[in-house]
């Protein structure tokens, strides 16, 4: 019983340096985003709990050299989970007035650009998992960090022109649902494509390290790498598009919303015309 709640204790790293970027950013937002709705801070809050427990939870342990399969919820959750509830959580009314700036709003419009925020969100993931930069970046900590940066940089990027809290930044809605549909279909093939090669991904969760005793227990529960690479390549297919077909779904409600919107005042210019020609 004891051995079991050591290896527990063991898939938790409540130590882990990813609180030296938590806690400021909490403490920023609540600084400069006083007053916000409870809904962008329950998004905030929610950002905020992803990316601790993309590193303290066993997700972190296990993403470590130990299974690919959690390497790549690891990076799913910082491409797409991250950097979407935090452009939710953001005030329009604040970011409004950090735009209004020629600089910011210059950056804003390129941040807008459909290819480059496209190019980046499908880019990082299709780079860092060519075998020779997956395997550097695992067996190396701080090329470790630099790659889990972009990530987050990419997916702040690809969800600017859907999400960003400034309108006049969104893309039209035809063209936001051509955007993550693409984006779906890129997914699809490197999850098709690591679910079926029989060449490894990432070397080195080939042949892990064992630093805390855990791949045996592994092993016997069938997780071997060949299955675990496998089943890393169904989370890089599955999960995003999900989560791209959910977006597409928000933006066709905000297209009816826009349509209905223009359709209101026509209705009522019309109505108010027959009423004259009635009187």
């Amino acid at each position: 019983m004891s051995s079991y709640f050591d290896l527990t204790s063991e898939l938790w790293k409540w130590n882990s340096p990813v609180w030296l970027l938590v806690l400021p950013l909490v403490g920023l937002y609540f600084l400069f985003h006083q007053g916000n709705s409870g809904k962008r801070i329950a998004a905030f809050v929610f950002a905020m709990f992803a990316l601790a427990m993309a590193y303290v939870s066993p997700i972190g342990v296990l993403a470590d050299g130990y299974l690919f399969s959690a390497h790549v919820i690891q990076h799913l959750i910082l491409l797409l989970i991250v950097p979407l509830f935090l452009l939710l959580s953001l005030s329009e009314t604040a970011m409004e007035k950090l735009f209004r700036s020629p600089f910011m709003n210059r950056l804003g419009h390129v941040m807008a650009v459909p290819f480059l925020g496209w190019l980046s969100g499908l880019g990082v993931m299709w780079f860092w998992h060519v075998p020779s930069f997956c395997n550097a970046s695992t067996e190396n900590y701080a090329l470790g960090i630099f790659r889990d940066a972009t990530f987050l940089l990419a997916g702040l990027a690809f969800w600017w022109p859907i999400f960003s809290p400034v309108k006049r930044f969104h893309l039209p809605s035809s063209q936001a649902v051509i955007y993550l549909f693409s984006a779906c279909l890129g997914c699809t093939l490197l999850g098709i494509y690591i679910t079926f090669t029989v060449i490894s991904v990432c070397p080195a969760f080939a042949n892990p390290v064992d630093r805390i005793g855990i791949l045996n227990m592994l092993y016997d529960q069938g997780m071997t790498p060949g299955t675990d690479q496998r089943l890393g390549g169904l989370l890089m297919w599955v999960p995003p598009c999900s989560l791209y077909v959910s977006a597409i779904m928000v933006i066709l409600k905000r297209w009816y919303a826009d349509m209905e919107q223009v359709a209101s005042p026509n209705t009522a210019g019309t109505t108010g015309s027959l009423r004259e020609a009635r009187q």
